[in-house]
């Protein structure tokens, strides 16, 4: 079996896995509604789901269990540990203060001291040591196996579309979930998959460079958990302005906000696809 065809297996299987846990966690979306136990017990399991479809392929297919990516190699690497925790909060604050800025309100922006930034970096700072590594159970799995095995299949451009796509319809249950459990209109459950199917997509690109750069999937577990505590930590800034009871934004402000996540995704495509070419 040529080394393609051994990748495609080996992607089939993990990713038949993943999708078997997201069919999991749809048929136990009312139980889960009804039992804060169930919703944690199933919310654990399904978090893991990728770092255990990446375990099991391994045994499956009697790959072994070497390349986890599981070591820290901060020689040489600590700079990108940095990048990791800070780009993210850079940039989802450009997301939600581009918007403002361009509409015309930044007087809106009080919260945005330096003393409220930097005692808001810092409580990130001391959560991302600790619970970041719950989202190792992602990683794992996309960054430390999903995206090695697509790689060679679909290039680099094509692994970051794909895979992207792929992670962010994993979140698909989660996004429906208030709706199958009775709250919410299915609309606005899908209008949450496709704002995350663009974000994450776009996000993935730095996660994947992170990875590749530092052999290690530690900087991308550093990076999801700001991905995730960023946009909160800047929307509480934000609270914290002169921003109006009544005040609304512009529908049409809502496509710059995604233009620095656009910059991101085109930088580090372009980086992954140069270190690429140097490695032939």
């Amino acid at each position: 079996m040529t080394i393609k065809k051994e990748n495609a297996k080996r992607l089939g299987i993990y990713l038949l896995i993943v999708f078997l846990f997201m069919l999991l966690y749809i048929l136990c979306a009312k139980p889960m509604n009804r039992s804060n136990a169930m919703y944690y017990i199933i919310y654990m399991i399904f978090s893991f789901s990728p770092a255990i479809a990446s375990l099991i392929t391994r045994f499956v297919t009697k790959e072994g269990f070497r390349d986890m990516k599981l070591h820290l190699h901060f020689s040489g690497n600590f700079k990108w540990y940095i990048l990791a925790f800070g780009l993210p909060l850079i940039c989802f604050s450009a997301m939600f203060m581009l918007p403002v800025i361009i509409s015309g309100h930044t007087d809106w922006l009080g919260g945005f001291t330096f003393s409220n930034i930097l005692s808001n970096a810092l409580l990130l700072f001391a959560f991302s040591a600790v619970q970041s590594i719950g989202l190792l159970g992602e990683e794992l799995g996309w960054r430390g196996y999903m995206n090695q095995k697509m790689e060679p299949l679909v290039g680099t451009v094509g692994t970051c579309l794909i895979g992207g796509i792929v992670w962010g319809l994993w979140h698909l249950p989660m996004d429906i979930a208030g709706h199958l459990g009775g709250n919410g209109t299915l609309s606005e459950a899908l209008g949450s998959t496709f704002g995350r199917l663009a974000m994450l997509t776009c996000f993935g690109a730095f996660l994947m460079w992170l990875t590749k750069k530092t052999n290690s999937v530690f900087p991308a577990v550093i990076a999801h958990f700001m991905y995730n505590e960023s946009q909160g930590a800047v929307m509480m800034l934000l609270g914290e302005g002169n921003i109006p009871e009544s005040a609304s934004l512009p529908l049409w402000t809502d496509v710059p906000r995604y233009f620095p996540l656009l910059v991101i995704a085109a930088v580090f495509v372009v980086l992954l696809m140069r270190d690429k070419r140097k490695a032939v």
